[in-house]
């Protein structure tokens, strides 16, 4: 099953992967960057090659989300 991966360390927190997938994606609170939302890692609610979820890759300014 392929999954969602953030990099912490690259991302700047602009919020751009939520706006576009907010069904995968939210901001931290505490850190300010984006992380993958709890039900989407445990049940794969939303498909991580789906559409949304790819715009919201590949708009990523500084290249910090990837599908493994």
């Amino acid at each position: 099953m392929k999954k969602i991966i953030i990099n912490q360390n690259l991302c700047i927190g602009c919020g751009t992967c939520v706006a576009i997938d907010p069904d995968n994606f939210e901001l931290d609170e505490k850190t300010f960057t984006a992380k993958v939302k709890k039900r989407t890692k445990q049940a794969s609610a939303q498909s991580p090659t789906g559409g949304k979820t790819k715009t919201a890759i590949s708009s990523c300014p500084v290249n910090a989300i990837s599908i493994q």
